[in-house]
Order: structure tokens, then sequence, then C-alpha cells
């Protein structure tokens, strides 16, 4: 009996210390129906592994997301293809969380759009790769900019007959080489389908040495031309009351600040395992293929490195709160606190080499 009482004072404690965060990514699939040209999903479809969340492995975190503001469902796959997706919404909605997603849009029918309205979803990403159809379905394979636009705009028609403002739409849009110019369109496109926030990003995790060429910081010749076009673009989003983000175009090296918000925020893996940002998740280099002796690689600054994983913990053994506050977890956050008595290059020597060869870490 008294071992039960320690477990359940135990357990009460790690809540009461449960870390105050901005959000936790919790990666709810690695399946996806699309084939993007950039993705490790289609790029390392040979040795990748397909797999859901499990719902006991989500119920073990639902206790220490207390003090969370925004649970994000969303990793390397398609979210909507775990078939406890709606479950999962619920049960954070219920203990009063905000909840978002990143979606590619496919798999949104009515009546999908009209159980994510039911459910107060508050947030719904739609991933982008252009504003004609052409070039986004040229680079997110099995996608249909036509369809998305479809289902986005019937998804204005529910919430207006619902008289609601939730599920907000934001549009994720990947910046290529290719398809910038089109971003110039964003705004126009963003207002029909009744989106309140862009997020225009960078191509950082670079599996194919052919993408890289695809890089807009890579492009350092047109970095006015980037740069200013997307000054024009957030003053154009700024008169329609409307969010536009973007990063880049130029990289900094001496940076020490990581856009994936790691002293504030975490992701967990479909296997429950926590760890800084989705370019650290397990699943991008845990499988290997028959005969090979070494991990994936990806291409940094025209170098061909390993990709390697960086997971502190896992919440089947741990809780949550354990495993944040570990020396070697704390130690990591540390490396990105603002300091003023060391040089930005020895505070990037201390650090993990996947973070010193990034390109987040570096502004894009």
């Amino acid at each position: 009996m008294i071992p039960d009482i320690l477990k359940w004072g135990k357990r009460q404690l790690d809540k009461l210390g449960s870390p105050e965060l901005d959000w936790v990514q919790v990666e709810v699939t690695t399946r996806c129906n699309a084939a993007c040209i950039y993705c490790p999903h289609t790029l390392l479809r040979k040795r990748w592994t397909d797999r859901d969340l499990p719902m006991g492995v989500f119920r073990r975190l639902i206790p220490f997301l207390k003090y969370t503001d925004l649970v994000y469902l969303q990793g390397w796959g398609e979210p909507l293809l775990n078939e406890n997706l709606f479950e999962m919404i619920g049960i954070c909605k219920y203990w009063g969380k905000r909840v978002g997603l990143t979606t590619n849009g496919m798999l949104l029918t009515d009546k999908t759009l009209q159980t994510l309205v039911d459910l107060k979803l508050d947030v719904l990403g739609i991933s982008l790769a252009g504003t004609h159809s052409k070039t986004h379905n040229r680079i997110r394979k099995g996608t249909d900019l036509d369809r998305i636009n479809s289902s986005l705009e019937a998804l204005r028609t529910i919430k207006d007959a619902k008289e609601t403002q939730r599920p907000s739409v934001h549009l994720a849009y990947l910046m290529l080489k290719s398809n910038f110019d089109e971003l110039k369109k964003i705004v126009s496109l963003a207002k029909r389908v009744g989106a309140k926030q862009v997020v225009a990003s960078n191509l950082t995790l670079i599996l194919d040495p052919k993408l890289s060429a695809e890089a807009i910081f890579h492009d350092t010749g047109e970095k006015d031309y980037y740069r200013t076009t997307l000054e024009e673009i957030k003053k154009e989003a700024d008169r329609e009351k409307m969010v536009f983000e973007y990063h880049g175009p130029a990289l900094d090296d001496t940076s020490l600040v990581c856009r994936e918000n790691v002293r504030a925020a975490c992701v967990i893996s479909v296997g429950g395992e926590v760890f800084p940002c989705v370019l650290m998740d397990p699943v991008l280099s845990d499988k290997r293929m028959p005969g090979e002796k070494g991990p994936c690689h990806y291409i940094f600054k025209g170098q061909r490195l390993p990709l390697n994983s960086l997971s502190f913990g896992s919440i089947e053994t741990e809780s949550l709160t354990q495993i944040w506050y570990r020396r070697d977890y704390s130690a990591f956050r540390d490396l990105f606190a603002p300091r003023t008595t060391e040089r930005p290059e020895q505070i990037v020597s201390q650090m993990p080499r996947c973070c010193v060869a990034c390109y987040k870490r570096l502004g894009a």
C-alpha cells in the first residue's frame, strides 16, 4: 500500500512542477497521403517507418499540459490519417487547451470540416507551395490546390452558418526559388479562403543535393529582391489586417537564436520520445535500409552530414516534468539563453552538431 501512495504523491508533484510552455508539438502520425518533392517522407521512403501515436501514449501526456498554452498535433505526417485525432482534439479542449494542426488539405471533406468546427479546433494550418495549381501541385505532389481552396471556402461557409471564428485558418507557404514570385498573390488568396495568418518559411532540411538551389538563402545575388518583396507583402497584409510572418532571406552565422523556441517548447514523437525540434525527430534517422551501415544524410552548406536525433527521454517511462528538468536537457536549453559574457563562437562550440549545422539557427 505504501508504494502505491508514494507513486500517487510523486505523480501529484510532477503535475505541480509541470513546465510552463508556449506549446507542445505532438506527432500524431508519420504516415502521409502526399509525396512532396522536398519532404523526408518522400525522399526517405525506402527507410521510412509509418506509425500512429497510440492513445495510451497520448493520455500519459495530458496531465502535464496544465500550463501549456497550445497543443499542436503535427509531425512529419498528415494528422488527419490518425483515426484517433478527433478524440485527441476533444480531450485537449476538455482540459481547456488551445489546439492546432497543419494538414495538406486533401482529407478536408465536408464531414471532417463540420467535425473540426464542432470540436472548436483553434488553428487549422494549410501547407502550400504555390498560389497557382500548376506550381503547387508539382511541388506538393498528391495534393491539388483547387480542391484545397474549395474545401477552405466550404469551411468559411460552415463557420459563417455557425457564427464562429474557429478554427482560424493559417496558410503555411514554403518559399522556394521556383515559387517565390507566386508568393506575391498570397494575400489575395488568403482573403478568398478566409485565412487570418500566413507564414512563409524556408527549405531548411535539404535531403537531396539537387534541391539546394531551391533554397532562397543560397541565392545571395537576389537577397535584396527577396527582402524587398517580403517587406511589400507584409505591408499589404498589414493593410488587410492579416498577419504575415517570414524568415530570411539571408543567413546569420553568428545567430544564437533557435526559431523552434527550444527554451519554451518541445516535441513528442509517435513513440513518445521528447526532443527539442522536429529536425531531431527519431523517424528521420532510426530506420536503415538493408545493408546500410550509417544514418541518412542531409546537405548543409555543401556538406553531407548525418541526420541524428536528440531525444531526452520518453513519456512512456518518465513524466514530461521529469524529462524537462533533466540535467542534460536543461543544459541544452541554457545554450540558447541570452548571454553577454561569452562570445558567439564560444557558445556555438558547446552546441550539438545538429544545432551548429542547422539553417534554422542561422535565421532561415
